[in-house]
């Protein structure tokens, strides 16, 4: 079944109206596909008529291959059906819901066939006047970076799905927002030095051996506080990460692998770490003893099983708890390093920042990309090199230097 309706606005402009048949439902009722035509001022009733036939036959073909052309499905409907079928860890599922609320204000309402790049490209442009209101400032490249990838994300599955005929986020059609490179934000050895000297010092034993262990071994806040008594060879003095924790919200914390399977690895740390550990240790045993009636021998984690949790009860095995026991929240780090850093006036720095200073100094010190890599759970040493580029170029330059004062003879002075 097709059919063509002429339609004539108020102010003379003519369209054309194209219904074809893509079959029945279940119910034994007729789906009817549709798309609105508009020829030019200039054509005659022939070529209008020669186009129109064209129009049909290719709406006609859409429906053969699938496409749902008739543009009732607007972007915030779909984007819900994305987040709904979509396997994705908790914490990105949180990061998306976020994401959204800014995207269907500006284009849930238009319908995803409808969708063009100057809609995104005035979208990125506004939210670059948008206040953040975790960090009361504007939003970063790479946040505005984020909504664009969700955004042709949600765009390449409706594409997949054949609903529309192409993503119009992917660089084929426009260009992804800017991001501004920024290196990542780090203590010199000096600045490192001072630390530990006054980390040493420190009489909280939690906040003296988190931070340090932060430190000496680059590991995630969040690997830190998934941390159990049996990931610590003190033998070998090594400690494996096996598991994070994060915090989400409207679940609490939750239990679940490390980001990847390259971040499941094994760190041989100093003799003094492990020293440190020990002694950390003996003192939550006396802990234990102390809060025998209130401590949980046994907590319940929450674990991810496809897209929902499930809650789980274990020996208590956690090295960083709460005064009872319990297991900790990832800020629960943050909390004491900023406790730290106002008692000694130091410089703004986070959780974070000590994983860089950790790959930084490394990097300083010669040690291989590849061993480097491996150590910060990265995938590919392309990830820790574009992380670190300018770390690396410094290292190069000074490698250059040492050459330079090594071969050149002292009699011919500098090489010009």
């Amino acid at each position: 079944m097709r059919n063509v309706t002429k339609k004539i606005a108020k102010d003379g402009t003519v369209s054309y109206l194209i219904r074809v048949s893509a079959g029945y439902n279940i119910q034994g009722k007729q789906i009817k596909k549709s798309k609105i035509y508009k020829p030019s001022a200039n054509m005659s009733e022939k070529q209008i008529e020669r186009e129109l036939e064209k129009q049909v036959i290719l709406l006609e073909e859409k429906v053969k291959q699938g496409y749902c052309v008739d543009g009732n499905i607007k972007f915030a409907d779909y984007a819900e059906k994305f987040m709904q079928t979509k396997e994705m860890s908790p914490k990105c599922r949180e990061r998306y819901n976020d994401l959204l609320k800014r995207i269907n204000i500006a284009i849930g309402h238009i319908r995803i066939e409808k969708l063009q790049p100057i809609h995104l490209q005035e979208f990125y442009k506004d939210l670059r006047s948008v206040i953040s209101k975790r960090t009361k400032q504007a939003l970063t490249d790479k946040t505005i970076l984020h909504h664009h990838r969700l955004i042709s994300s949600v765009l390449a599955q409706a594409t997949k799905e054949q609903l529309i005929p192409r993503n119009i986020a992917s660089r084929d059609y426009m260009d992804a927002p800017k991001l501004t490179k920024k290196e990542p934000l780090f203590l010199n050895d000096i600045q490192a030095r001072n630390l530990v000297s006054l980390l040493l010092k420190e009489e909280d034993i939690r906040i003296k051996t988190s931070i340090m262990l932060l430190l000496y071994s680059g590991m995630r806040r969040g690997e830190l506080c998934g941390l159990e008594w049996k990931d610590i060879d003190f033998i070998n003095n090594i400690i494996e990460i096996r598991r994070t924790s994060q915090y989400i919200s409207g679940q609490g914390i939750i239990t679940k692998d490390p980001k990847n399977q390259s971040s499941r690895r094994a760190l041989k740390l100093p003799k003094e770490i492990l020293l440190m550990l020990k002694e950390y240790k003996q003192w939550q045993i006396q802990e234990r003893l102390k809060n025998s009636y209130d401590w949980h021998n046994n907590i319940n984690i929450k674990v991810i099983e496809g897209n929902s949790f499930s809650i789980k009860t274990i020996k208590n095995d956690r090295i960083f708890t709460t005064d009872d026991g319990n297991q900790i929240s990832p800020d629960t780090i943050n909390f004491w390093l900023e406790k730290f850093r106002e008692k000694h006036n130091l410089q703004a720095f986070t959780p974070h920042s000590l994983r860089h200073t950790n790959i930084t100094l490394q990097i300083a010190s010669g040690v291989s990309l590849r061993t480097i890599a491996s150590r910060a759970g990265h995938s590919q040493t392309s990830t820790t090199s574009n992380i670190y580029a300018h770390a690396i170029q410094t290292a190069d330059e000074l490698a250059s230097q040492a050459l330079d004062d090594i071969l050149t003879p002292k009699k011919y002075g500098k090489i010009l």
